[in-house]
């Protein structure tokens, strides 16, 4: 299948985002309402959760597009798992090192959770050392829910289904309150539901790009076609990384994001806008594929430079805010870099060579 290029970058951005919005917590909240550029991040990145809810959708689309479904349940697990676990471990492994001479604790039980892939499943009263952790256990769980009912059942039973369980999930989470890992009406897992709902959205996407990518391929465009296309990805593109990074919605519902997203999605996938195909290319890719180590290390990072920055240097952070944020990302970058290359690539090269032969 010819790789569509230009969905890395978004990943990687998306996961800048991510790493805006927890920054807020522990390293810019200690500073008050004092610091306007610290005082705007607390108060525009309003939205900056939702680039997970994004993630749940891409990957989506990429379960329904790639995966071969006539494996059985075990090997694509497996699979799944020795593409998620090893950042994970030597995250786990990083953090009590550290915490034997730092400030930092280790939470050996709530971290059983994490190495048993179900921090997020609605059986933890809270997040272990590794926050961000509870999106692999959402994603895991819910792809695997998604791949064996795939198997399971006819495709038009599949079809209604899946559309009812993202009308549902999408609901309770627009109507809920709470932290990721709270419950609704104690069994509807927050991180779940957003789980559900996007990787259902994603398997509808997929299936109408499947239905139609050859069709719209052969579609020729004039001139002022190929522009409306452009000024529709550039207003979506901006619309979106607007509102989840610099300014806060006055409207309340984060759906009209998810909208938002899955039309841009859907133009970027069928590359008919300049916009699209400008960042239809290998640096794409390549920081791309950086996304999902930044996304797990950051909050060590984070946690680290609030202790050892903020507080040890509080004075010269009040005073040069901006280049404290620019320090703390590129540390952070350079960091999901490093661990991308040297423990997520050659682990799970290793595993899969020693545990798929």
């Amino acid at each position: 299948m010819e790789k569509i290029k230009n969905i890395e970058i978004m990943r990687f951005l998306f996961a800048l985002v991510i790493v805006c919005c927890h920054m807020r917590h522990g390293v810019i909240n200690i500073f008050g309402d004092d610091i306007p550029m610290y005082n705007n991040i607390m108060t525009g990145f309003h939205w900056s959760r939702l680039p997970v809810d994004f993630f749940f959708i891409i990957s989506g689309f990429f379960l329904f597009l790639t995966t071969n479904f006539n494996q059985n349940y075990a090997d694509f697990a497996k699979k799944k798992l020795l593409r998620f676990m090893p950042t994970i471990i030597f995250v786990l492994i990083l953090i009590y090192i550290i915490s034997l001479f730092t400030p930092i604790t280790f939470l050996k039980y709530e971290n059983v959770f994490t190495l048993l892939n179900i921090q997020n499943v609605g059986l933890t009263l809270r997040n272990g050392d590794i926050p961000a952790s509870w999106f692999v256990s959402s994603l895991f769980w819910g792809l695997s829910f998604y791949f064996y009912l795939y198997k399971t059942v006819e495709k038009k039973v599949f079809n209604l289904i899946t559309a009812c369980i993202i009308f549902f999930c999408y609901s309770m989470w627009i109507h809920s309150e709470g932290l990721q890992y709270i419950n609704v009406a104690y069994v509807f897992n927050i991180g779940m539901i957003r789980a559900f709902a996007g990787i259902g959205t994603g398997y509808f996407l997929s299936m109408i790009y499947k239905d139609n990518i050859q069709k719209v391929k052969e579609m020729t465009l004039n001139i002022w076609q190929k522009l409306l296309f452009t000024a529709s990805e550039i207003y979506l593109f901006f619309f979106v990384f607007y509102y989840i990074c610099f300014h806060k919605m006055n409207y309340d519902n984060p759906l009209i994001m998810v909208i938002a997203f899955t039309v841009l999605f859907s133009l970027f996938v069928i590359k008919k806008g300049y916009f699209s195909r400008l960042l239809e290319n290998d640096v794409s890719v390549f920081l791309g594929k950086f996304a999902f180590a930044i996304f797990l290390t950051h909050q060590f990072i984070k946690n680290l430079w609030k202790f050892y920055v903020c507080k040890a240097h509080y004075q010269w952070v009040v005073s040069h805010p901006v280049i404290n944020i620019e320090l703390f990302f590129a540390v952070v970058i350079i960091f999901g870099v490093f661990t991308y290359y040297f423990v997520e690539k050659p682990a799970t090269k290793y595993l899969k060579e020693k545990l798929l032969k």
